[in-house]
């Protein structure tokens, strides 16, 4: 009974752990090309911009960014350009201009919507099962108890900017579902990386 009782507690834990260090899921729900005007590429440099101020706002980008990379595209974020504090409060002629002056053709902008969050059950899953040595007394399958957990739903606008026509020439909107806080967003930051280049990749405006 006392093997039992620490195998059900080490299956307990991995279950928690599991959740607690949350998963990140990320849909596109819309996409939109030539919204203010139509693309003129191919456009070889992107800055990536996530505009929201968060601590792991570097971390994304630079996530964004490596995935851009993978996709042959010449990417660089945005905090290394414009520094910690970003564009907050800067014109659209003021950030062009920074733009071409380095050598930016394109950029990426990313804005949150909203975010709400939700109690959200999770049931108990089988565990171990009983030896057939354990006799009749103990059950044949174990279960892990339901428990609940706290779920952030993200909702994010995607702009993607001819810098030379300073108009918007994509634009896309996500939702995201992050059961884990600050580790999960961490952790799913390059889920949600390939998921906006896929989507950008399938308009063809990058080569």
């Amino acid at each position: 009974m006392k093997q039992l009782k620490i195998a059900l507690t080490a299956v307990l834990a991995v279950v928690l752990s599991a959740c607690l260090s949350g998963y990140h899921d990320t849909k596109v729900i819309n996409s939109d090309t030539g919204t203010q005007a139509t693309p003129k590429g191919p456009y070889q440099s992107l800055v990536v911009g996530v505009l929201v101020d968060h601590e792991l706002r570097g971390h994304l980008e630079d996530a964004i960014v490596a995935r851009f990379a993978e996709m042959g595209v010449k990417a660089t974020a945005a905090y290394t350009v414009f520094g910690d504090k970003g564009v907050e409060g800067k014109s659209l002629d003021y950030l062009a201009k920074r733009m071409k002056e380095n050598g930016f053709d394109s950029a990426l902008a990313i804005h949150l919507e909203d975010q709400t969050s939700k109690t959200v059950e999770v049931k108990g899953d089988p565990g171990v099962s009983v030896p057939a040595s354990a006799g009749m007394t103990m059950t044949p399958q174990v279960y892990s108890p339901d428990f609940f957990v706290n779920e952030d739903i993200y909702t994010a606008r995607l702009e993607l900017w001819d810098v030379d026509q300073k108009a918007i020439v994509w634009t896309g909107r996500t939702v995201s579902f992050n059961t884990g806080g600050f580790k999960g967003l961490e952790k799913g930051a390059s889920h949600y990386a390939k998921t906006i280049t896929d989507a950008i990749s399938e308009a063809g405006i990058y080569p």
